[in-house]
């Protein structure tokens, strides 16, 4: 049997986790709950011998609001025989973690733009010029004075202004990641539709090309991904076929790497030299 009760947290035990508490998420956690309340109850077995309970899920919040200095949180109580062992119970933690569906990229992108959009419809529209200054917090200092029309990228590093800091890096949230899940957010509707249960919605370096195209050819490029055989696996490859252009040659694996290596801090790249100094160093040998 299964009740809801306010929780003191000094009897909760949330020790022996699976997953490490993040102080960033909790942090952001703490922020929204301030300012929202709790929505979802934790989850715990009890009461046990001496009176006390035993988190089943829930860590991040519990977390959050010792951090604000709640006494109590609700949580959803489990009698103490409704697992048949701790196997069981610590299986209704692993459930609850893999069980969650995460955003892929297109539903991500999909729900920022509509926070910003019922953002703005409360705060006004970003327009293009002065930046907002940072608040000491994290949060913008002018909000409310933000005002119609702006390009994307004024509106995306002016809208991550409304996230703190820690929300900003547990959630990814910067103005750069907002910026692309905008971009993404301006393929019309009815292509997002068709490309919701297909690998295109998870990959957002593909949706990014998709998104620099005009509608009509976004339905071209996506029927010719879509078709049975495929006519094209990538936008690039869709867009060769219209534009009867040679097919972009692959980028090899050691490209990527080379282009993310490049634009490392020399710092990050001494840090990779470190990693791999084994490599470097037979590289070297053999070069004489």
């Amino acid at each position: 049997m299964t009740a809801q009760e306010q929780l003191p947290l000094t009897k909760i035990d949330a020790s022996n986790r699976l997953r490490k508490v993040l102080p960033a998420r909790a942090e952001a956690l703490a922020e929204d709950f301030d300012q929202r309340g709790l929505l979802t109850p934790i989850e715990v077995v009890g009461p046990l011998e001496g009176g006390g309970y035993r988190l089943v899920y829930g860590a991040h919040r519990l977390a959050a609001v010792k951090l604000l200095g709640w006494d109590s949180i609700p949580a959803a109580v489990h009698a103490p025989d409704t697992f048949a062992d701790e196997a069981q119970e610590r299986l209704r933690e692993i459930r609850e973690n893999l069980m969650r569906f995460e955003l892929n990229a297109l539903e991500r992108a999909v729900a920022i733009a509509a926070w910003r959009d019922i953002y703005e419809a409360a705060n006004g529209q970003v327009k293009p010029g002065r930046k907002a200054k940072k608040a000491a917090e994290g949060n913008s200092a002018n909000i409310a004075e933000l005002q119609p029309a702006g390009d994307l990228d004024d509106q995306s590093a002016k809208f991550a202004l409304y996230f703190s800091d820690a929300a900003q890096v547990a959630f990814g949230l910067s103005g750069r990641a907002i910026y692309l899940a905008l971009k993404v957010a301006t393929i019309p509707q009815e292509i997002r539709d068709r490309i919701a249960d297909s690998a295109l919605a998870e990959n957002q370096s593909e949706l990014l090309k998709l998104a620099d195209q005009s509608p009509d050819r976004q339905a071209q490029i996506v029927g010719m991904i879509l078709a049975e055989p495929p006519l094209a696996g990538t936008v690039n490859e869709a867009i060769a076929v219209l534009d009867k252009t040679p097919a972009p040659q692959k980028t090899g694996a050691w490209e990527k790497l080379s282009d993310t290596f490049s634009r490392l801090k020399k710092t990050e790249q001494h840090r990779f030299f470190e990693a791999h100094r084994e490599a470097v160093e037979l590289w070297l040998a053999e070069r004489g």
